[in-house]
């Protein structure tokens, strides 16, 4: 069965090959039982491919299609794709082969409604679906004239007519609804002389299932000598090869369309993470560590390092309400509002920092109705002092060298709450063994599976046992405990955390 749909759309396997070769891969092919049938270039016999996605023909693999030279989660999707393609176009083989059975009757309409499914397959949109339908349908019965009609859940219906204008748009929509209301055809021998201006002689409309419910119809008007029963009958099976290929057509345009989004998701992944410091300042007197794990490929959290020469060293965290793209959208916002204010601000402190990064971000963060909790922290080396401002930002926990772990309170609302901050600059002792942790509400919000929180007191009690590891092993005990404290159960929030640890100059 491979080899024959081969044979039969070689060309359209070659175009297939182009594209792939277009896209950086080294070779392309088509496999079966481990072995080439046929590959693109020639001389390449995809000893390594890279890439395999299954042919299916119902429940079993026939075949696979091989990439070599290309990687990639959103690359492994588009071969999955293809292969999905090509495992339809099979089963669509199989249904002309059993349809062929069915109609030993009738050899006519045998060969028509073959010549109707061949045709119906060169085209990608359901408006060219619909036209080729009810071209053929009017060949085949020897209508006059027909219509056809889909309408979609989540889309503008479609209307064609041959010939344009044949009926009113509002009759033959007034046809569709009934066929809906009653699922069944709709046979005018002798219709209402005001039909159509009495153009109109005789109809046949036929309702068209698609998933499950009447979303498309098909009529045909003025046959010579009325519609008979096999007539009838042949529109209906007309409308079921129609119903099956706009079921495909919406299948595969799904599953494109998820294909894509997959694809954007992952590029702004890309970016965000690029974003995000992708090494750890060394700045005298102070060991730094932090991380980020968003809920989904993107989120709202963030965490930003401004280290410039002859300055002292910036740091700050913050979390965007809500989660996934939009989230991610607004976190980038503010993550540049506060690095370029840090960046390029004559004499920034925390408190000036986080007053213009207010004043920038306002106006659009009241049209569209978030905030962003944000915590900004300066040192400079030698000092053992750093000034920090709190902008709604929790939980966030200071553990002097000689004391208990202590919850520090926001001063201030968050950013995009007020027209003006009110955060003030704050000190906090810096020198060897002090701890500094700030981190967004993933950690505080995990629950687990009986919906009871981790919660403040147990981050305090964490960070007690925690205080005498470095930064780094303190981040990955967190991660774990959050884990283990979860059980197993998919992450509801942003997890993001600095860890600032004094150390010996």
């Amino acid at each position: 069965m491979l080899v024959a749909l081969l044979s039969s759309q070689y060309a359209r396997f070659a175009a297939l090959a182009e594209a792939w070769l277009a896209l950086g891969a080294t070779a392309f092919g088509i496999c079966q039982d481990g072995r080439p049938l046929v590959y693109w270039p020639a001389g390449h016999r995809l000893s390594k491919a890279s890439l395999i996605a299954p042919i299916m023909k119902g429940d079993t693999e026939i075949g696979d299609l091989r990439v070599a030279g290309l990687s990639g989660t959103a690359l492994e999707q588009r071969l999955r794709a293809d292969a999905a393609l090509i495992s339809y176009m099979l089963q669509l083989e199989d249904e002309l082969q059993l349809m062929t059975a069915d109609l030993v009757t009738s050899q006519d309409q045998q060969l028509a409604l073959y010549r109707l499914t061949q045709t119906m397959r060169d085209h990608v949109t359901v408006e060219e679906t619909l036209r080729a339908v009810v071209a053929e349908a009017m060949r085949m019965v020897r209508a006059h004239g027909g219509y056809a009609m889909f309408v979609p859940s989540s889309a503008d219906p479609l209307l064609v007519q041959q010939p344009d204008g044949l009926l009113p748009d509002d009759q033959v929509w007034r046809f569709y609804w009934q066929g809906q209301a009653t699922e069944h055809e709709i046979h005018l021998s002798e219709p209402e002389s005001d039909l159509a201006g009495g153009r109109l002689s005789n109809l046949l409309h036929v309702p068209i299932w698609v998933r499950g419910a009447v979303m498309a119809g098909l009529g045909l008007v003025n046959r010579p000598g009325d519609f008979s029963a096999p007539d009838i009958k042949l529109t209906r099976a007309i409308a079921d090869q129609a119903s099956a290929q706009i079921e495909r057509m919406l299948l595969y345009q799904e599953m494109f369309d998820q294909a894509k989004l997959r694809t954007e998701m992952e590029l702004a992944r890309r970016v965000q993470l690029d974003l995000l410091p992708r090494t750890l300042p060394r700045i005298d007197g102070l060991e730094i560590y932090a991380s980020s794990r968003p809920a989904y490929q993107v989120g709202g959290d963030f965490f930003d390092f401004i280290v410039q020469e002859g300055r002292p060293f910036i740091f700050a965290i913050g979390d965007v309400t809500g989660k996934g793209l939009s989230a991610a959208l607004l976190m980038t916002m503010t993550r540049t509002a506060i690095h370029s204010k840090s960046q390029f601000m004559p004499y920034p402190t925390p408190e000036a920092v986080m007053r213009q990064s207010n004043e920038d971000l306002y106006n659009d963060f009241t049209r569209v109705g978030v905030f962003a909790t944000a915590f900004v922290g300066q040192y400079a080396p030698g000092t053992q002092r750093l000034v920090y401002a709190n902008a709604g930002h929790a939980p966030v926990i200071y553990r002097p060298c000689d004391g208990e772990p202590v919850l520090l309170r926001a001063d201030s609302t968050a950013i995009g709450i007020l027209p003006v901050s009110h955060c003030r600059n704050q000190v906090l002792r810096m020198g060897p063994g002090d701890l500094l942790i700030a981190a967004t509400d993933g950690f505080s919000d995990v629950r687990d599976p009986s919906e009871e929180t981790f919660g403040i007191d147990r981050l305090l009690d964490l960070v007690e046992k925690l205080h005498a590891h470095s930064a780094h092993e303190i981040a990955a005990k967190m991660f774990e405990e959050a884990d283990r404290f979860g059980q197993g159960r998919q992450q509801d929030d942003d997890q993001t955390l600095v860890v600032i640890k004094g150390a010996a100059s």
